[in-house]
């Protein structure tokens, strides 16, 4: 696993620090057209870093394109390099980065143009490059970075007598607890209290409890590691509250819906929704993500990379000329509003408080999300999610689901 923190990495970092900005000459001999398949409609940052750069007149015009999540991105990729038709540039999930380069064929930044990929790179935390790196080639920018937090609507906290003071670490012994007096106190009145574990998205979370026990899904010498006493401890403390009838696993659209609309006391989700956190700055409470008692916290980190598919030199280095924009302080203070976690080496504040854990666990030291290996690394993650979810709705056992995703993972991540 890739070990990642701020505290100490930016030391000698600043002599190779200095922002790069795309100057007003043209990138290229010719005017050229990219078109970047990313997980962000036109209402969000992405797009203004896009607007921003198009507004330079460099010589290069980027268009975003919205392919939806990192999945239905990443097989649309996957059709169009299908037919010949790649993806200019495409922001891609860390978790996909074995895939990206041995199965997508994301390019080597240093193989386009070594010089001008070493004046980007030099933008970025050092640390966080070999999330990037796969098989020896930087294949792109390690452009966003969250990490699972703890969110607390403390209106229906105080209405069940709860103390909304919360500790700097919270363990589940603490939150458990808590969900227990809030299901006690308000059953019958909030019939979407509960937390929920969204079904379609659970393999973040659930690593995080099984590497705060000790454990790991893939352990750092790339190889299986369900079977071990750690990923089971952690797994049942994953399902125990879903188990109790505490917390509801519900798909992603419901998860969203019930956050959104204030519903829930506890939701542990991603630190992203803190730039949109809906229960009012006196509502509102963040704490970091729940450690397990008598363990040594290990939090991980969830994101994308901007990387390069384009097949056409052309492309490749108008690509380029774009990826120096975003990774300049202006581009990355443009993008901070979006509530990722700052990956660069520039002084960005934080959007609001709401996002002091996440930034807290990031000085922790944090590691990457599982990077699945193997040409089938996407079917990798698919499987996992299907067992994570078998045990959350006791279809089976801890134990067995993970012997289960053990060796159904095994035969499809062989050829690693």
């Amino acid at each position: 696993m890739v070990e990642i923190s701020r505290r100490g990495l930016l030391a000698g970092s600043a002599a190779v620090a200095a922002a790069t900005v795309v100057g007003a000459r043209p990138a290229l001999s010719s005017d050229a057209t990219i078109e970047i398949s990313s997980i962000w409609g036109p209402d969000k940052p992405f797009q203004k870093v896009v607007d921003a750069f198009n507004a330079l007149k460099t010589g290069v015009t980027v268009t975003n394109r919205f392919d939806g999540d990192y999945e239905t991105a990443t097989a649309k990729a996957l059709a169009g390099i299908a037919a010949g038709k790649p993806p200019a540039m495409m922001t891609t999930g860390w978790k996909f980065g074995y895939y990206a380069r041995r199965t997508l064929g994301a390019r080597d930044l240093n193989e386009i143009d070594s010089e001008k990929a070493a004046s980007i790179i030099a933008n970025f935390v050092p640390s966080l490059m070999p999330l990037v790196t796969i098989d020896g080639a930087v294949i792109g920018l390690p452009w966003a970075m969250s990490t699972p937090i703890t969110f607390i609507n403390s209106a229906l906290w105080q209405e069940a007598g709860l103390d909304a003071n919360l500790p700097d670490y919270p363990d589940t012994d603490w939150l458990y607890e808590a969900a227990r007096k809030l299901d006690a106190a308000l059953k019958g009145k909030h019939a979407t209290y509960r937390s929920a574990l969204a079904l379609s998205n659970n393999e973040w979370t659930s690593q995080s409890f099984i590497q705060n026990a000790g454990g790991y899904i893939i352990d750092p010498d790339g190889k299986l590691a369900l079977n071990s006493a750690e990923a089971v401890r952690g797994m049942e403390l994953f399902c125990q509250p879903a188990h109790e009838g505490l917390w509801t696993p519900v798909s992603g659209k419901e998860q969203d819906a019930a956050f959104e609309s204030g519903a829930l006391a506890i939701c542990t989700t991603s630190s992203t929704r803190a730039a949109s956190f809906p229960f009012g700055a006196a509502k509102a409470i963040t704490a970091r993500f729940p450690g397990i008692p008598g363990q040594a916290r290990k939090m991980n980190s969830g994101g994308n990379f901007l990387a390069v598919y384009a097949r056409n030199d052309e492309q490749a280095k108008a690509s380029l000329a774009f990826l120096e924009f975003c990774a300049s302080a202006e581009g990355q203070k443009i993008w901070s509003e979006v509530g990722y976690l700052n990956t660069s080496v520039h002084d960005i504040p934080l959007i609001n408080d709401f996002m002091k854990p996440a930034a807290g666990q990031l000085q922790d030291g944090l590691t990457a999300e599982t990077i699945w290996p193997g040409k089938r690394g996407l079917e990798g993650q698919t499987i996992w999610r299907k067992w994570v979810s078998r045990m959350l709705m006791k279809e089976v056992d801890v134990q067995a689901g993970l012997k289960g995703a053990h060796d159904e993972l095994a035969a499809v991540l062989q050829d690693a």
